[in-house]
């Protein structure tokens, strides 16, 4: 049986060691060349060289749902660890180490923090994948570390799918947790692309337990090679999903 308050710590431990590390990898090989999984709703299709280790953290990620009288905002410090296994798979480990959220309604106010659940996924890119176009899959699996206020009742279980070719990317995605089974689709389009700046507009359609309908944007800047930072908002439309998410995170590669 995996307890949480080993995982938090060891989460917590990671994040302070990883980011002294930071500044050291910009000397990493092909640094530049490394794709991040934040921000935005889907993932890149692509994976980390053998060998090689990437750290991305919320700084923190956020939401916001004002809805049935009920005002929710929650703060996570979403943290992802992904190293790379062979030339075409990647090992990635997650979690939301700190959690903060404060609910306000006609009942009064309640606030809860504490560690968050974690996750541990396998990423393959896919066979045909080649310069001008690349997918990859995206298989998680859900573990129940969080505090007793913030944990989910059941373990989410994801597997999804990454396409992009040139400036477009599509994502589709399979969910099942606590509320049941859903899909999510989204389309993404990059319409700025330097060395250094990126920016992307992108939707999200949901069905069945994942239920929505969204717009967003966000925009990534390469202030070093191997270290990467990110800004990104997504407004929701649908009532039963939040009004807002987005965040701001840094990404890094260790050297």
């Amino acid at each position: 049986m995996i307890t949480a308050a080993p995982v938090r710590v060891a989460m917590r431990a990671g994040v302070i060691g990883l980011l002294a590390f930071a500044c050291a990898a910009v000397q990493a090989q092909d640094a530049s060349e490394v794709e991040f999984d934040r921000p935005g709703i889907g993932f890149s299709p692509s994976v980390l060289a053998p060998g090689q280790i990437a750290w991305e953290q919320g700084l923190p990620d956020l939401s916001h749902d004002d809805s049935d009288g009920v005002r929710t905002t929650r703060y996570a410090a979403a943290s992802l660890l992904r190293v790379g296994l062979a030339e075409d798979l990647e090992l990635q480990l997650g979690s939301d180490s700190r959690v903060w959220e404060r609910t306000r309604s006609v009942n009064g106010r309640d606030r809860v923090h504490g560690g968050g659940d974690s996750s541990f996924a396998l990423k393959w890119v896919l066979p045909g994948s080649n310069d001008d176009t690349q997918w990859a899959l995206l298989a998680r699996q859900g573990v129940l570390t969080g505090a007793s206020d913030i944990r989910a009742e059941r373990a989410q279980q994801d597997l999804g799918v990454s396409v992009a070719t040139g400036d477009l990317a599509f994502y589709v995605n399979g969910t099942r947790d606590e509320n049941g089974t859903g899909w999510t689709v989204s389309p993404s389009y990059t319409f700025l692309s330097t060395e250094t700046v990126g920016a992307y507009v992108e939707a999200g359609l949901g069905t069945g337990a994942q239920r929505s309908r969204a717009l967003g944007t966000g925009i990534t800047w390469r202030v070093a090679p191997a270290v990467q930072v990110d800004l990104s908002v997504l407004r929701g439309f649908a009532d039963d999903e939040d009004d807002w998410t987005g965040g701001f995170g840094v990404s890094f590669l260790l050297p």
